[in-house]
């Protein structure tokens, strides 16, 4: 095994982790036999080897399940598929690793190509902890908010306000909404106005999703780890209402994008940008040019015309402390910072610390 080789195989192990402690048997499972399969120099490792980029940053390991997902989301890999609860499969472990070697064969072309496709989970759950921050922000300001989100995908979560929220001690949202986030809450329940008054919601994504496009929603459903069906099928709802209630998401680098759309002169509305788990795949020179843009809108803010800016993310890879992404808001004018908690990276739980 070739050092790359050897470097990409403990991607796989470490998103193999990952999967593990985040509830999917299943995708665990798979990317043992992956790894398994690397280290000896077999047909996974004939579709990922020339991997170009850094396997970890780029997360290489979901984009091949996330190709993988496709086919048997396609009808085209029906021996996988009998492993795949989206599908209606259950996993069998004895014939799982030949299902999935023999599917990487027939499909290696298509696999390989699909490695150039970013993960784009466009994860609803994480809706609840953008919805602490928000609700957070908008405790603060008596006027309406104009809703900027950066890694929008297909701007699911700009819809966060259309969802019903049930976190057991607490509730929020429309009964009617097709969409139910359902998460445990840790602490104390958030200052959340009955109806948030969001006035305009716009994105950005270097590769944007159109939820009304077939090809497009298939994109993002294969990013949702197949052995987890609500999650499945929360995605699913939330396309549905994006496609009836379609957002304008561009596609531009968020660092222009924002300069663009950071316009604080409208007297009576709160700009808010937010961002849920998407910085690592963002270049630090493209970050360091988001964060410059944002502090110089924050100077021009006013009570007024006040800017916000909601986090669900983390810093870098490597900084996943409290067993998920951290919950942060920050506002202008004055710029302070304030952690309001963290969440599991899918929104299964929330801990408020507000």
């Amino acid at each position: 095994m070739t050092g790359g080789a050897e470097t990409i195989a403990a991607s796989f192990e470490r998103q193999r982790g990952w999967c593990e402690q985040m509830g999917s048997a299943l995708y665990a499972q798979l990317l043992a036999f992956a790894r398994d399969d690397i280290e000896e120099g077999g047909a996974v490792a004939a579709v990922v080897d020339a991997f170009p980029g850094d396997p970890v940053k780029a997360a290489l390991p979901l984009r091949l399940m996330g190709g993988l997902h496709r086919l048997v989301l396609m009808g085209v890999a029906p021996n996988l598929a009998r492993h795949y609860p989206s599908v209606g499969g259950m996993p069998e472990v004895d014939t799982m690793r030949a299902d999935l070697l023999g599917t990487v064969h027939e499909h290696r072309g298509y696999l390989r190509d699909s490695l150039s496709v970013a993960p784009q989970t466009n994860e609803v759950g994480r809706a609840a902890a953008l919805l602490l921050a928000l609700g957070t922000a908008a405790s603060q300001f008596k006027g309406g908010i104009r809703l900027l989100e950066i890694g929008a995908a297909a701007g699911l979560n700009l819809h966060l306000d259309r969802y019903r929220y049930e976190f057991g001690s607490w509730s929020w949202g429309s009964a009617s909404s097709p969409v139910r986030i359902e998460a445990e809450w840790r602490g104390d329940p958030p200052s959340i106005t009955e109806k948030l008054r969001i006035e305009g919601r716009r994105g950005c994504d270097v590769a944007p999703i159109d939820a009304r496009d077939e090809s497009s929603r298939l994109r993002v459903l294969s990013f949702v780890w197949a052995d987890q069906v609500e999650r499945f099928g929360r995605t699913e709802a939330a396309l549905e209402l994006a496609a009836r209630e379609p957002v304008d998401i561009d596609r531009a680098d968020a660092a222009d994008w924002l300069a663009t759309q950071l316009d604080l002169s409208h007297s009576g509305t709160m700009t808010v940008i937010q961002q849920s788990v998407m910085w690592q795949y963002v270049p630090e020179e493209t970050q360091r040019r988001i964060e410059r843009t944002i502090e110089r809108a924050g100077g021009a803010a006013s009570a007024n015309a006040p800017l916000a800016r909601s986090w669900f993310d983390v810093p870098k890879v490597e900084a996943w402390n409290h067993g998920g992404p951290e919950i942060a808001l920050t506002m202008w004018p004055g710029g302070e910072r304030r952690t309001l908690g963290w969440g599991q990276a899918h929104g299964a739980w929330i801990e408020s610390i507000s």
